[in-house]
């Protein structure tokens, strides 16, 4: 491909740079708590693990986030080819969440090289990947032209391209044309986004619209005769759920409770602490300030009379979201280990979520945009959508919108590991 006069200058500029300028790069950031200190040599193309043996398959995101749909991927492709191997990248390092704890056992996870040539070639030189799949926002122009000029397919999945993004990227026309034709397909997460990549030059027929990939995997399990007797002594009586709240948490949850609850006198709370263990001595001191009290680990039926249950036995997560058509996802207001939110979306309950979502941000957001979670910033907020979503149409519009972002992900995982078998199929591999 001939390249663009600014593609052209822009790689000729971060060759002169080179490893120098890049390694300079890497001390700044290292310093400011940027970069994971014990890998910055991944940012210069260098790493201390081997290639697997057999076909490898890089993904390549900008953050944790972007990556969290990745396993549900890998999942659906070792079903269908168990001689797979997978590499992520991703350019951003967070110091709280580890990436590598959630992959499985043939899937490696290296920080992507800075977009400087020589990085780059000796990233690929090592790993010879056989098919990259690219859901960054971002377009790095050395890693992309790179793996095309190394024969590498390319493939775009959750593809955004906001109108503001592409505003800037109209001052380079040619260089975001050249990038984009190195994507033999570019599944766009929505419309919007893919009007804008097919204005920036993206071969139109290789664009289209199929949303974002399944994240929630399969719904949690539940013992069916619990469920029924559950949900019997409930009988008609609205729920709410606040899962995995962390202690902190707690007087949030129930000062927002003690708002509804004076219109709304039927109301149970399923409170679900985090750590299960303080199930106790939570129950105690909620019966101390005059709440009326049952806890699940005793086998404590929870009667009309009774305020709040306490779920303090481990691996019923399914069942409280199955009875619960609004839940509230802890450890969203103090930036803890939240609960995916798709496990609660896919069986049919409402989701609020605090402000600091951590890891899972982006799909909170995701679910905010398709109508199907909110975000409650303090007590009153909470108060006030849980009391508007006790009305049965407005949880069951947000378990729709839901329900529907979850379908969606299937059939692009569908999509995603259709491409990758026969992009592979047509290289022999």
């Amino acid at each position: 491909m001939r390249y663009a006069p600014g593609l052209q200058l822009y790689l000729a500029q971060q060759r002169r740079r080179g490893l120098g300028w890049a390694q300079t790069q890497l001390q700044t950031r290292l310093s400011a708590g940027q970069e994971d200190p014990d890998r910055g040599a991944e940012r210069l193309g260098k790493t201390s693990l081997t290639r697997p043996d057999g076909p490898l398959v890089w993904f390549h995101a900008g953050g944790e986030s972007g990556a969290m749909a990745l396993p549900e991927l890998f999942s659906r492709l070792q079903v269908e080819r168990d001689d797979l191997n997978f590499l992520i990248t991703t350019t951003r390092y967070n110091p709280k969440h580890r990436l590598d704890a959630l992959l499985p056992g043939n899937t490696r996870h290296q920080y992507a090289p800075y977009d400087v040539p020589q990085a780059v070639e000796a990233f690929l030189a090592h790993w010879k990947p056989d098919i990259a799949l690219w859901s960054d926002h971002d377009l790095h122009p050395a890693l992309i032209t790179a793996t095309a000029e190394a024969n590498i397919p390319q493939i775009m999945i959750d593809a955004r391209m906001p109108d503001d993004v592409q505003h800037r990227w109209r001052w380079r026309p040619g260089m975001a044309r050249n990038l984009l034709r190195c994507f033999s397909n570019i599944l766009a997460a929505d419309g919007q986004s893919a009007r804008n990549f097919r204005r920036l030059g993206a071969d139109p027929d290789k664009v289209e619209v199929t949303g974002f990939l399944q994240e929630g995997g399969a719904p949690l399990p539940c013992v069916q005769g619990e469920r029924d007797h559950m949900a019997s002594v409930l009988a008609a009586r609205p729920v709410w759920l606040a899962a995995e709240v962390s202690a902190e948490e707690e007087e949030t949850v129930l000062a927002a409770y003690r708002q509804v609850i004076r219109r709304s006198h039927r109301l149970l709370l399923i409170l679900v602490p985090a750590d299960p263990e303080r199930g106790s001595i939570l129950a105690e001191n909620l019966r101390d300030e005059g709440w009326i009290v049952a806890r699940r680990s005793v086998d404590d039926d929870p009667g009309p009379e009774v305020q709040i249950l306490v779920g303090d036995q481990a691996g019923e997560m399914g069942l409280w979201y199955r009875l619960a058509p609004v839940t509230l996802i802890g450890q969203t207001f103090d930036g803890g280990e939240p609960r995916n939110p798709h496990e609660a979306a896919a069986l049919g309950s409402a989701i609020l979520f605090g402000a600091h979502p951590a890891r899972f941000a982006e799909r909170f957001n995701r679910l905010a945009e398709a109508g199907a979670a909110r975000r409650v910033h303090d007590t009153a907020k909470l108060a006030a959508e849980v009391e508007h979503l006790l009305a049965p149409d407005k949880a069951a519009g947000m378990a729709t919108a839901a329900w529907e972002v979850s379908t969606a992900g299937a059939e692009v995982t569908d999509r995603v590991t259709s491409l990758i078998h026969t992009t592979l199929d047509a290289r022999g591999i």
